[in-house]
């Protein structure tokens, strides 16, 4: 058998994960593209997380599986110890609670593998959205996003995270972490989208529209803590403003937070330690009128909130 003109490898970052990590590793398995190996970094899990791990390596030995083990420093420090011990041209993230369909890889790399874009990237996919028993939900009760961007994406990715299934859904280019670093291990959430927009100002995008994940939601996802999720939506934003720029759907949807909550900017965790311009922003004369400014679309706020 001839070798493959590329090589992937898998970045898993697990904490507390025993429940589902076996049956991620398995969709890892049945994928039909050759994979160079699969980095799970443990991230601190006080569960048999390990355990389960362990034991999937020793009977699926052929797997070139690689266990590294940390102590808690959150999602994104985790993805980027597997980056960093990753040798691959290409890099897949996978969350430890997540799935994958057999022809996921094998489809993406077709993309990249027939592009003529140099500059391409990120491929992602579609998905659908799975209870914790990996029973699919109906797409009624998840606002599922669909693919639809690729090319240049940077300006509609600053409305938000439109990039489909997100870190489960990726495959990218190793050298794109090269270029743009790693994850900002400062935020708790948010992290993929602040990935994807420092991606987009260097590199194309492009998706397969197949779904090829499943995105399992229950009780412990990350997205279920909306304080948390502002708070990092305020530390992206920090962002554009250090580096002298700005955003203004996303202030638009922390002053709607903040007005339909009827909470001041300082209840926001962080809010200390933002750029005092973007401080004035939030709050004293400019979020007064702002809140008088939102508070006809009342309705329509508490809609927009609701979907987030």
């Amino acid at each position: 058998m001839s070798q493959s003109p590329y090589t992937i490898d898998v970045i898993i970052p697990a904490f507390n994960a025993g429940a589902f990590i076996a049956q991620t590793l398995q969709s890892v398995l049945l994928q039909d593209a050759p994979i160079h190996s699969v980095i799970v970094v443990n991230d601190g899990s006080t569960d048999d997380t390990q355990d389960k791990v362990l034991a999937f390596q020793q009977q699926n030995p052929k797997l070139n599986l690689v266990l590294i083990d940390q102590a808690n420093s959150g999602l994104s420090a985790a993805r980027n110890a597997g980056i960093s011990h990753s040798q691959a041209d290409y890099i897949a993230l996978l969350d430890a609670d997540d799935l994958w369909d057999p022809t996921k890889l094998s489809t993406q790399i077709a993309l990249y593998q027939n592009s003529n874009n140099p500059q391409l990237g990120l491929v992602y996919c579609a998905y659908r959205v799975i209870d914790r028993t990996g029973t699919p939900l109906p797409d009624k009760v998840q606002a599922l996003i669909a693919p639809a961007l690729r090319g240049q994406v940077y300006k509609p990715l600053l409305r938000g995270n439109l990039i489909s299934g997100s870190g489960s859904s990726v495959l990218i280019a190793r050298a794109v972490f090269n270029q743009v670093g790693l994850f900002d291990e400062q935020l708790r959430a948010c992290e993929d989208w602040d990935m994807w927009l420092r991606i987009a100002q260097y590199y194309s995008f492009d998706f397969v529209d197949q779904t090829l994940v499943s995105i399992r939601v229950h009780s412990d996802n990350m997205q279920k803590d909306l304080g948390r999720m502002v708070s990092a939506e305020l530390m992206v934003l920090n962002k554009f403003y250090e580096r002298g720029q700005s955003n203004p759907f996303l202030l638009w949807k922390l002053r709607t937070y903040l007005s339909n909550k009827k909470l001041t900017a300082h209840a926001i965790t962080g809010f200390q330690h933002c750029s005092p311009k973007l401080q004035a922003q939030l709050s004293g004369w400019r979020m007064t009128l702002a809140s008088m400014a939102l508070a006809p679309l009342r309705c329509l706020a508490n809609g927009y909130l609701k979907r987030q």
